[in-house]
């Protein structure tokens, strides 16, 4: 054989080596910093949202819009009780409004006080979670595709003993399901039927909900 022929034939087993060996795992800490810095961007997704233990337990379907400034507005899609049915949250920066369609009425008022359950609250747990990363022990479990596309699972172990799961969308960074458990929060999920960042939010999005002109 000649010298030219076995560097060929050389390149080629490296090149099959190599691609049997398959792509690295990326770094479990560094996916986590990429989706909790997503989480803080213009985001649109639609959550299904499942809390065991609480009063009401779910499963709520809620549609979301977030702004990097930090307005909000949050639509419920499906709902386990017909409390829950249409229900429109809008938080423009300054003032929090809920509208019940089903009453035809709005409340505002502080965002600690006008919230819609679980979905309000299932963004303030991830919200947690990416705070108490910091001293969390974060591996990387493996890849795969959710309903919302290909995502990379997380193991997080938290500080106080609370365990989590984090699946990071490949495509935007976001966190595509979260499962929780936690002696803070109970045992919860949350799985993104569909997620999708996008540039700058419209800004009527989060304008004052209110009743429907006669």
């Amino acid at each position: 054989m000649q010298p030219g022929t076995r560097l060929t034939m050389a390149a080629i087993i490296l090149l099959a080596a190599t691609a049997c060996a398959g792509t690295p795992l990326p770094d479990g800490r560094d996916l986590a910093t990429r989706s909790r810095q997503a989480w803080a961007g213009d985001w649109h997704a639609v959550w299904q949202i499942e809390w065991a233990g609480a009063p009401v337990r779910g499963p709520l379907v809620a549609e979301v819009w977030h702004a990097a400034d930090g307005r909000l507005r949050i639509e419920t899609l499906e709902a386990p009780t017909a409390a829950l049915s249409g229900l429109t949250l809008v938080d423009d920066g300054t003032t929090v409004s809920l509208y019940d369609l089903r009453r035809n009425q709005v409340t505002s008022g502080p965002d600690e006080q006008v919230r819609i359950p679980l979905a309000s609250d299932a963004l303030d747990v991830v919200d947690w979670l990416f705070g108490e990363m910091a001293g969390a022990t974060v591996n990387v479990a493996g890849h795969e595709t959710l309903e919302s596309g290909p995502a990379t699972r997380l193991e997080v172990a938290l500080p106080a003993g609370d365990q989590a799961s984090l699946w990071v969308h490949d495509e935007t960074g976001l966190p595509a399901r979260v499962e929780l458990q936690s002696g803070v929060w109970g045992d919860v999920t949350l799985t993104a039927r569909s997620i999708s960042a996008v540039m700058h939010q419209q800004p009527a999005l989060f304008d004052s909900p209110g009743p429907t002109p006669a």
